[in-house]
């Protein structure tokens, strides 16, 4: 079973945008694992137990996005994928 997760902001910090392009300032902003991702993440690892299945999870991004990843094997998932995420401004 594949779970996919994210990071998105933590809606409870504040934030604030760039200068620049005002758009978020992601540099300034609590990261956390996406609240719905995380649910399906634990709908899986119930499935997990009832079946006998092995969960794997699955991000894209920044090297911060290794935090969500960590996040569900804490939980019980059995393995994570990290698929690098650059982005070049110019």
């Amino acid at each position: 079973m594949v779970v996919l997760v994210k990071q998105v902001p933590d809606t409870a910090a504040e934030r604030t945008l760039s200068e620049a392009d005002h758009t978020l300032d992601r540099e300034s902003v609590d990261l956390v694992l996406d609240e719905i991702d995380e649910r399906a993440a634990e709908e899986a690892l119930t499935l997990k137990e009832a079946v006998g299945a092995q969960v794997t999870v699955v991000s894209m991004g920044p090297v911060s996005a290794l935090d969500a990843i960590r996040k569900v094997l804490a939980i019980g998932a059995d393995r994570g994928i990290a698929a690098a995420h650059h982005v070049s401004r110019r």
